[in-house]
C-alpha cells in the first residue's frame, strides 16, 4: 500500500502533496502551512506511516505539545478517530492502538487497567499534552507528577521521541525552551534518536534561533515550496478566500468597570446587527471575563440561549464538551470565544468580529472565517470587523504588539491568507535555559530548605500559568479511607492569577482549600474537615497545583465556566461531577515508609530478584540494548534489592506475615500486610544495596554506573547522598556516627544468594563515601562519582539507563501484586 491509500483510509481524504513530502522525504524541522490545510493530520499520518515503513528509523513516541487545553482535547479526539479507522481497515499492525493515546493535562492519569505511557518504553505511543505538563517533565520537574517519577518521564521524553510543537505563536517562554532542549540533545546525545518539528500557519523560522541553536532549520513552506499544491485549485481557494476587512464602530474607552460595561453593551448591539443571516457569527474577545459578560448581554437582547455558544478554556471538561458539540451542531449560532478558538478548531464562520490582538493571533483568528473559501467573492465573501482597544486593555498581550497589529490592519482591506504577509514577531523570553541549568535540574533532591528550582519561567510566562480546581461535597467524604482523586471531567483550569484572587476571597470567608498531601498514608481515615489524601493550602499557589474545594465555595457556573465568585445562599452550591472509581495508582512513598501494595502473597528476595532481571532482559531485547549498557542494567537488576536483607527491612516483612512460621529463615522482598512503617525512620534499602555492591567491587570506579542505577531505582537516592534534615544520630551512640537515609555506619548485611551464581558475602556498610573528598578505603565520594557519570554519559543517556531498571522493577512488582503466573514465589 502506498501513502495515498494509507492517508485515505485514515482521514477519508486524499493527501496534499506537502503531506506526501512530510511522510516520505527526510525529516523537516519546521512546517509553515495556512489554516485549513490539515497540518495535524499531516504530522500524525507522516509519523504513523514511517512507523510502518521504517520503524527502526522512526521514534516510538510521538509527543504532541500544545499551548492550550482545548487544543489538546481536539487533537486527542482526532488521533483516536484516525487510529480507529486504520484499525478497521486492517492497517493497525505495529502501530499504536487507541489505548496508546495518552493525554497529559492537569495531572490526570489514565485508568489503572492499562500501562501508563512511562511504563512501556518499547511500545509506540502518542502523547498529547499541554506545554505545562510536557515541558515541565522534559525539565525533570513534572507538574502534578511524583518526584520519584521525574527521571523516568524525563528519560522517555528525551529518548526515542518525536516532539511536535504546534501553534508555536502561542507558546511564549516554552518556545525558546523547546529549541534549547533540542540543541542540548544534539550536543549531549540521547541514547536513542529524538527529533523536533515546529509548526504553525504563523511562524517565522527566526523565532527558533536561540543562544545555543543558531544553525538554520530545514523548513517546509506551504504552498511556496510545493509547486503542485501551489497550482492546486483547492489550495488556491483556501489561501485566496475573500474576507473583506473593516474597523468596527464600537470600542472601549477605558478599563474602568463602567466603561467596560458600556463597551460590552455596545458590542452586543453591534453583534446582533451584523449577525450572519446564514452561517455562524464568530465573536472573539481577549479575556474570559469579557466573553462571559458579552454572552450575558446578548441574552438580554433576546438572543435565544440555544443559539449562543461560549468557548473558552475555563470550563470543566464535560461542560466544555457540551459547548463544543453545540458549536459544531448549530450552524447559525453566535459563538462568543476567547483565544481558545484561535487554533485546532476546525470551523468556518460567515461573519467575524474580533478584538485587536497581536498579528500572529489575528492571522489564526482570520483562519476561522470563510475557512474553505465557501463564500465566494462575487457573493461578498465573509466580512471581518476588528475592534480597537486602548492600551489599558492590552492584557493579556503587550501593548506594543497591539500597536504593530493595528498599523497592519489599517493598511489592509481583505484578510485572505495570501495577502496577510509575514507573521510578525513574538515576545522574546525573559529567561532562557542553558546547559548548566539542565545539568543542575538532573539532581531531583530539594535544597536544604526543602524547596525545588522554579522552572516556570522556562515553561510559560508566570502570569499565564494554570492551576486546576474541582468541587466535592466534603461532608460526604468524612468517612472515606481511600484517597480522593479527581477525574479528568471534574477539573477546571484557572489562571494562577485569578485563582489566587479567588483563594484570597475564600480565606476571607474561612472556606477551606485543599491540595494533595504527600505525607498522607493509605488507610488513614479522613481527619476532621480534612479529605483523605489532602491537606489545607498554606501559603501561595504554585504552577500545576490541583485544588479541592467544597461545593459550597461556589466560583463556577456550568453555562459560563469559572467565574471566581465565592458561593452564598442565593447563588447555591456548585453541582459536583460524579467521582471516578478509585484509581490504584502507585503514589510516591513517604520517606521512611515501605508500602506493600496489595500483594497476593509474600515474595522472596530471590524470586523478586529473578523477576526483575527477567523484566530487564525483556526490555533490553525489545529496545535492542546490547553490550556494556545491557550488562550494566542486568547487573544492577541482580543487585538492586540486596539491601532488603538488612535487619530493619526483614523485621518489617516478618511483622507483616500472616503465617510467619512458613517463611522462617527466608529473606523476603514483599509481605502480606500493607502500609507498614519501618521502625528505623527514613530507611532506604536501595542505598544499602548500592553500598553493598560498591564494597563487593572493592569501591573501584568501574562499578559506579551499576551502583548509581541500584541507588536510583526508586528515585530517592540519586546525585547526592546526605541525611534528611529531620534525621537524628542513632540512639545510644556516644561518638558521632555517619548516617543517611536510615542507613547507619557499620550496619551489616548477611550473606545473600542473588541467583545465577552471584553471592553477596556478609557486608559491613560504610558511609565515608558521603563525605566530600577521597577516603583511603572507599575512595571517591558519592557526589564525585555521580557527577563523573553525568559528565561521561550526559543527562539523557544516564536517565535512560536509570529508567529501564526502574520500569523493570515496577513491572515485576505489578505482576507479583496480581499473582501473575510469571511472578510466583517458590513457597
Amino acid at each position: 500500500m502506498d501513502f495515498d491509500d494509507f492517508f485515505q483510509h485514515m482521514t477519508n481524504k486524499q493527501p496534499y502533496d506537502y503531506q506526501r513530502l512530510l511522510a516520505k522525504s527526510d525529516w523537516f524541522d519546521v512546517l509553515i502551512a495556512p489554516t485549513g490545510l490539515g497540518k495535524t493530520a499531516a504530522v500524525i499520518a507522516a509519523w504513523l506511516w514511517r512507523r510502518q515503513d521504517k520503524p527502526q528509523q522512526t521514534p516510538r513516541r510521538l509527543v504532541y505539545c500544545l499551548p492550550m487545553r482545548t487544543l489538546v482535547e481536539q487533537t486527542e479526539k482526532n488521533a483516536r478517530c484516525w487510529l480507529e479507522r486504520l484499525a478497521r481497515a486492517g492497517l493497525g499492525q505495529d502501530l499504536p492502538s487507541v489505548d496508546d493515546v495518552y493525554v497529559l493535562m492537569g495531572g490526570v492519569e489514565p485508568p489503572r487497567d492499562r500501562l501508563r505511557w512511562y511504563e512501556a518504553p518499547e511500545r509506540p505511543a502518542i502523547l498529547i499534552g499541554t506545554q505545562d505538563m510536557l515541558i515541565s517533565r522534559a525539565l525533570m520537574r513534572g507538574y502534578a507528577s511524583g518526584r520519584a517519577r521525574w527521571p523516568v518521564e524525563f528519560a522517555l521524553l528525551h529518548n526515542d521521541a518525536f516532539w511536535v510543537f504546534d501553534e508555536v505563536q502561542l507558546m511564549g517562554a516554552g518556545l525558546a525552551t523547546s529549541v534549547q532542549l533540542a540543541a542540548f540533545r544534539e550536543r549531549l546525545r540521547s541514547a536513542l534518536p529524538t527529533m523536533s518539528l515546529w509548526l504553525s500557519a504563523t511562524l517565522d523560522p527566526c523565532w527558533l534561533r536561540t543562544v545555543d541553536s543558531l544553525s538554520p532549520k530545514k523548513v517546509l513552506r506551504v504552498p511556496g515550496d510545493v509547486p503542485q499544491d501551489a497550482r492546486s485549485h483547492a489550495v488556491r481557494s483556501l489561501i485566496e478566500a475573500h474576507k473583506p476587512l473593516a474597523k468596527a464602530p464600537v470600542a472601549p474607552t477605558g478599563a474602568k468597570e463602567a466603561e467596560i460595561k458600556l463597551y460590552i453593551r455596545d458590542l452586543a448591539v453591534f453583534v446582533q446587527k451584523k449577525r450572519a443571516p446564514r452561517g455562524r457569527t464568530l465573536v472573539i474577545v481577549n479575556t474570559v471575563d469579557r466573553a462571559q459578560k458579552l454572552r450575558t448581554e446578548l441574552l438580554k437582547l433576546d438572543v435565544r440561549e440555544e443559539k449562543l455558544v461560549l468557548i473558552h478554556s475555563r470550563f470543566r471538561m464535560e461542560d466544555r464538551r457540551k459547548q463544543m458539540e453545540r458549536l459544531m451542531a448549530v450552524n447559525d449560532a453566535i459563538v462568543v470565544a476567547t483565544q481558545a478558538i484561535e487554533a485546532g478548531v476546525d470551523i468556518s464562520s460567515a461573519v467575524m468580529i474580533t478584538e485587536l490582538a497581536p498579528w500572529a493571533s489575528l492571522v489564526q483568528r482570520f483562519g476561522r472565517v470563510n475557512r474553505y473559501g465557501e463564500r465566494k467573492k462575487e457573493e461578498g465573501g465573509a466580512p471581518v470587523y476588528w475592534v480597537d482597544l486602548p492600551v489599558e486593555l492590552a492584557a493579556p498581550y503587550d501593548g506594543k504588539h497591539l500597536d504593530e497589529a493595528r498599523e497592519r490592519l489599517l493598511s489592509l482591506a481583505d484578510a485572505a491568507p495570501a495577502i496577510l504577509g509575514d507573521p510578525g514577531q513574538v515576545e522574546p523570553p525573559r529567561r532562557v535555559i542553558r546547559q548548566k541549568d539542565l545539568i543542575d535540574l538532573f539532581d531531583t533532591d530539594p535544597d536544604l530548605t526543602g524547596f525545588d528550582v522554579d522552572i516556570s519561567p522556562y515553561v510559560r510566562e508566570a502570569a499565564d500559568t494554570d492551576v486546576h480546581v474541582f468541587w466535592r461535597d466534603l461532608k460526604a467524604l468524612a468517612t472515606e479511607t481511600e484517597p480522593v482523586r479527581p477525574s479528568r471531567n471534574e477539573l477546571c483550569a484557572v489562571s494562577i492569577g485569578r485563582a489566587r484572587d479567588w483563594v484570597k476571597a475564600l480565606r476571607a470567608r474561612k472556606l477551606p482549600i485543599y491540595v494533595p498531601d504527600p505525607q498522607w498514608r493509605k488507610g488513614e481515615r479522613a481527619r476532621a474537615d480534612m479529605p483523605p489524601g489532602w491537606r489545607r493550602l498554606d501559603g501561595e499557589l504554585w504552577p500545576g497545583a490541583t485544588l479541592l474545594v467544597d461545593v459550597a465555595a461556589g466560583g463556577y457556573d456550568p453555562a459560563l465556566g469559572f467565574v471566581g465568585e465565592v458561593g452564598d445562599a442565593s447563588q447555591g452550591p456548585v453541582t459536583p461531577i460524579a467521582a471516578a472509581p478509585p484509581d490504584q495508582t502507585e503514589t510516591d512513598q513517604e520517606e521512611g515508609e515501605e508500602t506493600n501494595e496489595g500483594f497476593a502473597r509474600p515474595v522472596t528476595l530471590m524470586d523478586h530478584t529473578e523477576h526483575v532481571v527477567a523484566e530487564a532482559e525483556s526490555l533490553c531485547a525489545a529496545l535492542s540494548i546490547v553490550g556494556s549498557e545491557k550488562n550494566a542494567i542486568l547487573q544492577a537488576a541482580r543487585w538492586h534489592d540486596v539491601g532488603k536483607a538488612h535487619e530493619v527491612f526483614q523485621e518489617t516483612m516478618r511483622r507483616g506475615l500472616a503465617e510467619p512460621a512458613r517463611y522462617d529463615g527466608v529473606l523476603l522482598a514483599k509481605t502480606d500486610k500493607q502500609h507498614l512503617r519501618h521502625k528505623r525512620s527514613y530507611f532506604r534499602h536501595e542505598l544499602a544495596s548500592a553500598l553493598a555492591f560498591l564494597a563487593h567491587k572493592k569501591w573501584r570506579r568501574d562499578g559506579d554506573l551499576v551502583a548509581y542505577l541500584i541507588a536510583a531505582h526508586h528515585g530517592k537516592v540519586r546525585m547526592s547522598l546526605r541525611a534528611r534534615p529531620e534525621e537524628r544520630q542513632p540512639d545510644g551512640e556516644q561518638e558521632s556516627v555517619r548516617f543517611a537515609r536510615g542507613i547507619w555506619e557499620g550496619d551489616k548485611l548477611p550473606a545473600v544468594d542473588l541467583g545465577d551464581g552471584v553471592v553477596c558475602p556478609e557486608t559491613e556498610l560504610k558511609l565515608t563515601i558521603m563525605e566530600l573528598g577521597e577516603d583511603a578505603v572507599t575512595g571517591a565520594s558519592w557526589t564525585e562519582r555521580t557527577r563523573a557519570l553525568l559528565g561521561e554519559h550526559g543527562p539523557f543517556k544516564l536517565a535512560w539507563f536509570e529508567a529501564l531498571l526502574t520500569i523493570a522493577d515496577w513491572r515485576a512488582s505489578a505482576k507479583e501484586r496480581i499473582g501473575s503466573a510469571n511472578a510466583t514465589t517458590s513457597f
